[in-house]
């Protein structure tokens, strides 16, 4: 291999793993990634990929057919449970570009210079209200009152910016994670102590705002690596979801046992999840993906994209526990499968990452959180069957990752070349 290649081999190889380390940074799933570092390779000339994900690392080696030294260049992986859509988009948008030729090398470098120093998609306070509209729904859910609902919104709001300020200072995500689960139950504990709310509405909003803290998408991550098989991705992924759930526990424990003449747990393992009328169903998921939109940074020309997902997956839901009479992880199961699907035709056909579709679904219609955190909070407070209800949450977590997949690879069967490359 003359200079002149190797240099030429070297700077399509840096492009693609620059683009790859984006990608995972914004939570783009492993297998679209290793679609699109294959395919921006094979653009630039070089067939013979080789392509390794590890243990938060990406290493790519081409090899001259030739002889002579490889090129290998290896990256390390950010991923966690962060996302922005419209940062998505962009980035799936420029890969398929400058994988087909669209655009030249030299604006494709240019542009991927620009996207990883662009800020987010919106301003903070912006996505603090998408974030305030999910707390909301998700306390309605939990059977919360019109009052815990508005406290519910409020309190994101305070534990956000608890957050915020201790990563200023560069404190670890661990503890605040931690603090921000403090100050949920020290809120919560404090308005029931001054009589401003019973112990239900106590119990609902710390719901909400404990469940938004919970690592569900690096849960569902997982599962889509571990069936996809990256399991070292998988595995680093699970050590996530670990110390991160851990973080939670820590910071409720550390309240509960200062504060433990308050039977806030108590109230939690009482707390009954809503049994929504069906005129209701899609009214809670159209918020709650509405706001869960706006929370992941989806530009708003997707917003309706986004809100039909949520009302169509929360309506498949409701009929297979409703209609067919299926248990919860079964109904979930299928109401992801009919999400992935759905998100793998608007990608082929609208030019959107599957993300638009299968996050805002997923987080407005299906997600068992207040389930998980309802059946922690009966573990904590040692009522009978609390931890089959523990293993029945966790198992409808896990189905929503199996289901999404199989509906994406269900929709990926349809695909064909006549009509043009896909952003995933």
């Amino acid at each position: 291999m003359s200079e002149d290649e190797r240099a030429r081999a070297r700077r399509v190889l840096a492009f693609a793993l620059d683009v790859a380390m984006q990608m995972f940074r914004q939570g783009i799933e492993t297998a679209v990634v290793v679609r699109t570092v294959r395919r921006l390779a094979n653009a630039g000339g070089i067939d013979d990929l080789r392509l390794s994900v590890g243990v938060r690392t990406v290493h790519l080696q081409h090899c001259p057919s030739g002889g002579g030294e490889p090129v290998v260049l290896l990256g390390s992986i950010e991923a966690n449970d962060t996302r922005d859509i419209g940062r998505m988009g962009d980035l799936e948008a420029l890969a398929v570009r400058a994988g087909t030729g669209a655009i030249s090398p030299d604006d494709a470098e240019r542009a991927i210079g620009k996207l990883a120093t662009a800020g987010p998609t919106w301003p903070w306070y912006i996505s603090l209200l998408g974030g305030c509209l999910l707390a909301a729904m998700i306390c309605l859910q939990a059977n919360g009152t019109v009052l815990a609902a508005v406290v519910a919104a409020a309190l994101f709001v305070l534990a956000n910016r608890v957050g915020w300020a201790l990563g200023l200072i560069g404190i670890a995500e661990f503890f605040q994670v931690a603090a921000k689960a403090s100050t949920v139950l020290v809120a919560a504990i404090a308005l029931l102590s001054l009589g401003l709310l019973d112990g239900h509405e106590a119990a609902s909003l710390s719901a909400a705002n404990l469940v938004l803290l919970l690592p569900i998408l690096s849960l569902v991550s997982l599962v889509e690596d571990a069936i996809g098989d990256y399991h070292l991705m998988a595995a680093a992924r699970m050590v996530t979801v670990l110390l991160l759930t851990g973080a939670i526990l820590t910071g409720v424990m550390v309240v509960v046992s200062v504060a433990n003449d308050l039977d806030i747990l108590g109230e939690a393992g009482r707390v009954h999840l809503a049994t929504l009328p069906l005129a209701l169903v899609p009214a809670t998921a159209l918020v709650g993906s509405l706001g869960n939109a706006i929370l992941m940074g989806t530009p708003a020309r997707w917003w309706l994209l986004a809100c039909a997902a949520g009302i169509i997956t929360s309506l498949v839901n409701w009929a297979g526990h409703s209609i067919l009479g299926l248990a919860t992880p079964l109904s979930i199961f299928l109401a992801t499968t009919v999400l992935g699907a759905l998100a793998g035709a608007a990608a082929r056909t609208l030019r959107v990452p599957t993300a638009v579709v299968t996050i805002p679904g997923l987080t407005g219609a299906v997600l068992p959180g207040p389930a998980l955190y309802l059946s922690l909070s009966q573990v904590f407070a040692q009522v009978d069957g609390s931890w089959t209800a523990v293993a029945e949450a966790v198992v409808s977590t896990a189905a929503i990752g199996v289901g999404v997949v199989l509906g994406l690879q269900l929709a990926a069967l349809h695909r064909t070349e006549s009509r043009g490359p896909d952003l995933n």
